[in-house]
């Protein structure tokens, strides 16, 4: 009952929650319905499309929106879509809103919005491109509270090629006098696909205007417009324009006046109609200008006069009239005199005078005589001279000259005054002549064939003469080919032609013809014929009358172009013994061809010559012509040559190519190739299968075992097999098709000896494995192969099987055991360790022996191998610790007892040893078998350090110099020392009292001196082993300061290993030199502001050293130095150092460093140093100090001053550790002996991309974690396990793999890689961090062994999962239908909410990307 009246309670819970629900969602649809009443909906609206503008050109797109909620200043953004994706262009709220390829654009005002209005803007695009084409977008982000109407709004944008020209067709300038008309025409055309309608207007721009002026339009519309200015003279009809044909614009001035000057040009526009009906100027283009120039007529003054003089408008031929007209412009002329002058080039040719008698000058008589010319007084004012018949010699200068005159009492006439009327220049041409000529020739020929070029003449009067040229490229000039004269003598043959067969002729026709013989392709090219009429003068001579010319391209192909080289087949995928058809088509010009057919094996890069045929017809075979058939058939198109394989085989299978040469007159002109054709040759389908092996065969120690693989059905009688026996992934033997047997290298050395192989019956193959061992416990299969032989006689593989069984050698286990006690050892430094490992239990048993294995732990770190023994007495060095380097030795003074000593101990011996021992068993058949094996307790080592008793004499001492002859010794003695067998390493510095000190000497521990100060010499001398002495001769003024001496002692570790034990100091000498030159002021400073840098390791730091000369002096130069103090170090070293007489000398002993500096001098007073690829222990502080010297007049450089700049402290800072190893534990359960397993080693970040590797795996025992196996850095692979065969990979640069193969159940364990992350520095190494990975859990289970578990939580958790995940589906399904049942009981209840029916239909939502609410 209770469970019921829960059922009721929840049942009325959900129908009361069901009925609040409802009622929530209607008042929701109530205020939303009330909301929509009160507000408009948001229209976006851009300008109709499609549009059509031209590239190159300005657009505007109009956009706005209305009826939306919000601020009234609304953002607009613009976008367009090429193809399937939107691209951003511009907007008004984010200004990175653009793409890349509009970015630029936007930036430069390109591209931009001009907003009208809060709520309207128009986008302007400058120069629009071909990619701005496709659908313009225009949208408007929401500032309603909810989503309700259109946001974004669309029009297409099509970008057209510019296709309109205008261009002014007539002369460029010309002269007027005011009232002569004017004539101008303007070429305007359009090739626009859409329908387009143009205007053009005449322009006038002059130079008192700032703006052309309009002067008439033609308007789209076919309407004439005057322009301003210009209104009264178009309506008089003095000016008009007129459409001529289809692509001219005339323009017609009747009288031009004095405005009218300047230039006058025409402009063309194109315009389109829009949809929304309106008119674009999508293009417009604009013509040459023609500068007219209208010169005044000045009224003559109150008795004066003038005279203006007109000829005929050319141009004038030959033969043409010749008008001069002279006009004289007087007031009341009435009752004057006029005497009229025609002049040429200053030259009188006729004269009317005041009585109007005519007189005619020189060869004009004759002329005038012929009725060729006359002149004449047309009225009052004008005069005419008129040459009916004009010649060459009559251009030139003409000028009207006229004398005003009166008549004397005797009624002569006396001559008053006289003008002149402007100069104007008459040109005439000869006349055209008749002689016409066509070229005739091919369009091409071929490379080798003559070259012939004919030009036809006609319409000639006299004779002819012919010159042929010739050009190669458009961009070069004509050269001459030869020539041929009028009287029919070829000469001026050119350079190029000199030695090639040229010639021209000239049939009775009257026709000219080039031949080139034997024509190259450089003979390509444009030729011109030049022709010329002459005609024979009055003296008898002949002179060139008429030329005409002509030029033609012609193209010379070459034999290579003409080639074609194909090779076809039917017949590329065939079965052993079919025949192969080879179809080699050539197609090439009349020319010999040689042929030569070739074959690339597969996988192979060299071709082998199957055969060749010379272009002389002489067959040479590459091949052995017995499995080849040759035929050739020569058809008019092509040759072709027909290759045949009678009996293919898989020798045969692979590419085949077909190289043709073409020769001419046996040379060489052209190879082509066909493309490489793939034949391939198939294996008949193998119809092998094996007999069954079983699944496990197990044995006993020292029996023999004999496993059998049979093939029970074969694909011919004729197959053979080659048999292969594996045993995990190593062969052990393999017999091949002669029934030959060769051992592999799973047999070894001593297993060779037990196993054999019989063939039983025919088909049935036998191995044998005598005396069997534990070792010889594995996974054996047997590989058979199938081969056939081909028609070569070559035997070919069909198809391999194989069939496996497991192997399984039991035998008794050993009860021998190793002493486990933990000891303690101490041992001083550099004495000897001696540490031992001994075996209890051994017996009397001569037939056991052992393999040991000493292994090494330090700092709870993992175990190294140091050596192994075997039990067969090799010894074997593997560790790959250089701090043991040559220091161990091992010996076994008994059966069972083992030594180790280590020599000259050192602090890197502390830790703890131990050994593993493996006890091996020999047989009767004299071989050996392991047996069992342990390992031994620990010995912690602990190796205590040579205590510090250095001390070096300390008295400090003063000493005042004089005598710049004298010098200063330094002595260094030693009280006492740590060790005896210990080495000196002494280093003298000098300094000031505010200064760090600099080492100026060093005497290494090797023996070597070296010296800091380049230009003097130091004497140095060891009276006795603990005494040092160091001279300074011919100290100076520079040299004054505090000396002093630091020993360091040393102790050799390792063969090349050394460790300070102390360092310490001497006393201070202080050494003051006085002199006269100490004296003198220095005239140059220094700046010594400490400065400070932060460099990151790897990074140049640059180093300056500036000086401040008060005057400047050529006899002066400057020593220089640049020091270095260390963090570390108490004195500086000085790197380098630059001499006054441009010697410069790197003196630091640091190699690395040395090869990192780099010394500049940019000016006289700067000098720089540069450090390359920073360390970290280049930080310190660096400091330049500064000598100068002055040459006196003797020659002798004389010190004059010194100085020091301030120091600059520099910090490099470590790369950031950044390594990180994929950590992820993982589980392995390995059954089968012969399985392999693989641990990963994964990293996921580094600290640089310059870092290296160095990868190490480890097994983790109950002792500790021991290596396996390392991968160094320098790429050398370093195995840990002797007996066990490891499998390095490395699939990518941070990746890597270690296989572990042939697993046994003593693999079982935790294994794990650890990755050392090491820096290349300037001259070494040095490792930035270490990181491990997670643990990869092996499990190695296996019948009849009972092996250790390390989870025993996994059974029950194999069966506990399972029923968990079982019993949550159980859940998951009730609550499915108690829910469903509860659905069904609340349909049936009573509602407020109709939900099959609402109220009002919902609008669906088509996309989610329009929801703006």
């Amino acid at each position: 009952m209770r469970e019921k009246a829960k059922g009721s309670i929840r049942l009325r819970m959900l129908d009361f929650g069901c009925r609040l629900w409802h009622l929530t969602l209607v008042l929701c649809l109530t205020g939303l319905l009330q909301g929509d009443l009160c507000y408009g909906q948001r229209l976006v609206q851009i300008q109709e499309g499609p549009l059509y503008r031209v590239k190159g050109y300005p657009i505007s797109i109009s956009c706005n929106v209305s009826g939306f909620k919000g601020p009234s200043l609304q953002d607009f953004e613009f976008k367009v879509r090429p193809s399937n994706m939107d691209i951003n262009i511009i907007s008004t709220k984010e200004q990175d809103f653009a793409y890349a390829i509009f970015s630029n654009r936007v930036s430069v005002k390109d591209i931009e919005i001009e907003r009208l209005s809060g709520s309207s803007v128009i986008l302007r695009i400058k120069n629009l491109l071909e990619g701005d084409a496709g659908d313009i977008f225009c949208q408007t982000p929401t500032t309603d509270p909810t989503y309700f109407g259109s946001y974004e709004a669309e029009t297409k944008l099509n970008v057209i090629e510019d296709t309109l020209k205008a261009s002014y067709s007539g002369s460029y300038s010309q002269s007027l006098s005011e009232g002569d008309p004017l004539q101008l025409e303007c070429q305007v055309s359009s090739e626009t696909y859409q329908h387009t309608h143009l205007s053009v207007s005449w322009f006038l721009h002059s130079g008192a205007d700032e703006n052309p002026r309009p002067i008439i339009t033609l308007d789209k519309d076919l309407t004439v417009k005057p322009g301003a200015g210009f209104e009264d003279r178009y309506h008089a009809g003095l000016i008009s324009m007129d459409k001529v044909e289809d692509t001219t614009y005339r323009l017609k001035m009747s009288q031009v006046q004095q405005s009218d000057q300047g230039n006058i040009y025409c402009k063309a526009s194109e315009w389109i109609q829009d949809p929304d009906r309106s008119w674009t100027q999508i293009a417009h283009k604009t013509s040459t200008a023609c500068n007219v120039e209208v010169k005044q007529i000045v009224a003559p003054d109150e008795g004066s006069f003038s005279v203006y003089m007109k000829a005929s408008l050319g141009p004038l031929q030959v033969g043409d009239a010749l008008d001069i007209h002279c006009s004289v412009k007087a007031l009341s002329l009435p009752g004057h005199l006029f005497s009229v002058t025609w002049l040429k080039n200053q030259k009188s040719v006729a004269q009317i005078g005041s009585s109007g008698m005519l007189t005619v000058f020189d060869s004009y008589k004759e002329r005038e005589n012929a009725a060729e010319m006359r002149a004449v007084k047309t009225s009052r004012t004008d005069y005419l001279l008129t040459i009916r018949s004009a010649r060459a010699e009559d251009q030139g200068e003409y000028q009207c000259e006229v004398w005003q005159e009166d008549i004397n009492d005797d009624g002569t006439f006396r001559k008053i005054q006289k003008q002149l009327s402007s100069p104007e220049t008459v040109n005439i041409m000869a006349k055209e002549s008749d002689l016409t000529l066509v070229m005739v020739m091919e369009d091409a020929v071929t490379e080798g064939d003559t070259l012939q070029v004919s030009c036809s003449v006609s319409g000639s009067k006299g004779p002819l003469s012919v010159s042929w040229q010739h050009k190669k490229d458009s961009g070069d000039s004509f050269s001459d080919v030869i020539s041929l004269t009028h009287e029919g003598v070829m000469k001026d043959i050119g350079t190029k032609y000199q030695s090639r067969n040229v010639q021209t002729l000239q049939s009775p026709a009257g026709n000219f013809t080039l031949e080139i013989g034997a024509s190259a392709t450089s003979d390509r090219g444009e030729y011109k014929c030049i022709v010329s009429e002459w005609t024979t003068q009055s003296n008898g001579e002949m002179t060139k009358a008429n030329t005409q010319s002509q030029q033609r391209a012609i193209l010379v192909k070459s034999v290579e172009s003409l080639m074609k080289v194909t090779l076809k087949s039917r017949t590329t995928n065939v079965p052993i013994n079919s025949p192969v058809e080879l179809l080699c088509i050539v197609k090439a010009p009349k020319v010999s061809l040689a042929v030569r057919w070739m074959f690339q094996p597969p996988n192979s890069t060299v071709q082998r010559n199957i055969l060749s045929i010379l272009h002389t017809g002489e067959i040479a075979w590459g091949a052995d012509r017995r499995n080849y058939q040759l035929s050739i058939q020569t058809q008019p198109s092509a040759t072709h040559f027909l290759l045949i394989v009678p009996q293919a085989s898989k020798q045969q299978e692979g590419q085949y190519q077909c190289q043709a040469d073409a020769y001419q007159k046996n040379v060489q002109k052209a190879t082509e190739n066909s493309y490489l054709l793939a034949v391939t040759v198939q294996k008949p389908v193998s119809r092998m299968s094996l007999s069954k092996l079983k699944s496990r065969l197990e044995t006993t120690v020292n029996t023999d075992a004999k496993i059998e693989c049979s093939v029970l059905t074969t694909t011919t009688n004729t197959s053979r097999f080659t048999i292969t026996w594996m045993i995990g992934s190593q062969m052990l033997l393999t017999m091949d098709l002669d029934a030959v047997i060769k051992f592999g290298p799973a047999a070894g050395l001593e297993m060779d000896q037990r196993i054999r192989m019989e063939v039983r019956q025919k088909q049935t193959f036998q191995l044998t494995v005598h005396q069997v061992r534990t070792s010889d416990s594995g996974q054996y299969r047997c590989e058979v192969e199938e081969w056939l032989q081909d028609p070569l006689g070559d035997w070919y593989s069909l198809k391999k099987m194989s069939g496996s069984t497991e192997l399984v050698v039991n035998e008794k286990a050993s009860d021998f055991r190793m002493n486990k006690a933990n000891t303690q050892l101490k041992v001083k430094e550099g004495e000897q360790l001696v540490l031992n490992c001994s075996v209890e239990g051994i017996g009397s048993d001569s037939t056991l022996r052992y393999s040991l294995s000493w292994l090494f732990n330090r700092d709870q770190s993992s175990s190294v191998t140091l050596l192994t023994y075997s039990y067969d007495g090799r010894l074997i060095f593997i560790s790959s610790d250089s701090e043991f380097g040559g220091r161990l030795q091992f010996s076994s003074p008994a059966v069972g007892v083992f030594q180790l000593a280590i020599h000259r101990a050192i602090q890197e011996d502390r830790g703890r040893y131990y050994c593993q021992v493996h006890q091996y068993q020999l047989d009767c058949k004299g071989q050996w078998s392991s047996k069992a094996s342990d390992k031994s307790g620990y010995t912690n080592v602990s190796v205590q350090p040579i205590e510090n008793k250095l001390h070096v004499h300390k008295e400090d001492k003063s000493l005042n110099i004089t005598n710049l002859q004298e010098g200063v010794t330094v002595d260094c003695i030693i009280d006492s020392r740590s060790s005896d067998v210990s080495v000196f390493e002494v280093t003298w510095s000098r300094g000031q009292r505010d200064e760090r000190p600099i080492i100026i000497f060093k005497a290494s521990r090797d023996g070597t001196l070296h010296s800091a100060i380049d230009d003097k010499d130091l004497v140095f001398r060891r009276p006795s082993a603990m005494h040092y002495k160091l001279t300074v001769p011919n100290i100076n003024p520079t040299e004054t300061g505090l000396y002093y001496c630091q020993v360091a002692e040393w102790i050799q570790t390792a063969a090349s290993k050394w460790r300070k034990i102390g360092e310490d100091k001497s006393g201070e000498l202080s050494v003051h030199v006085d002199t006269a030159e100490s004296k003198k002021t220095d005239s140059f400073t220094m700046d010594r502001t400490e400065e400070y840098l932060d460099i990151k390791e790897g990074e140049p730091f640059e180093l300056a050293c500036s000086l401040k000369v008060e005057k400047e002096d050529p006899t002066r130069h400057y020593t220089l130095k640049w020091v270095f103090n260390s963090l570390e170090s108490t004195s500086g070293i000085t790197l380098l150092s630059y001499s006054y007489n441009g010697r410069l000398q790197y003196l630091t002993e640091n190699k690395q460093l040395k090869d990192r500096l780099r010394f500049s001098r940019p000016t006289s007073n700067t000098f720089n140093l540069v450090v390359l690829n920073s360390d970290t222990a280049d930080s310190g502080s660096y400091q330049c100090r500064v000598e100068q010297h002055q040459l006196e007049c003797e020659g002798q450089w004389k010190l004059m001053a010194q100085a020091q700049s301030g120091s600059t402290n520099v910090t490099v800072h470590s790369i950031e550790s950044k390594l990180h190893v994929k950590k992820e534990n993982r589980m392995l359960n390995i059954t089968n002996h012969q399985a392999e397993f693989t641990v990963d080693c994964d990293i996921d970040s580094q600290s640089s991309d310059k870092s290296t590797f160095e990868v190490t795996w480890f097994k983790v025992q109950e002792e500790g974690p021991i290596a396996i196996f390392t991968a160094k850095r320098d790429g050398i692979l370093h195995s840990a396990i002797v007996d066990k065969q490891l499998v390095f990979g490395r699939p990518h640069a941070t990746h890597y793999k270690l296989t572990v193969l042939q697993i046994q159940p003593t693999d079982a364990g935790q294994y794990y890689c650890q990755v050392e992350e090491w820096l290349p520095t300037a001259d070494n190494w040095r490792k930035l961090v270490t990181d491990t990975s997670g643990e990869l859990s092996v499990h190695v289970h296996t019948e009849g062994v009972s092996v250790k578990q390390t989870n025993p939580l996994g059974p029950a958790l194999g069966i506990t999962i399972p029923l968990i995940c079982l019993l949550v589906l159980v859940i998951i399904l009730l609550l499915r239908r108690e829910h469903k049942r509860n659905c069904d009981l609340k349909k049936k209840k009573a509602c407020l909410w109709a939900e099959n029916n609402p109220l009002t239909p919902m609008p669906e939502v088509s996309s989610p990307e329009a929801d703006y609410s």
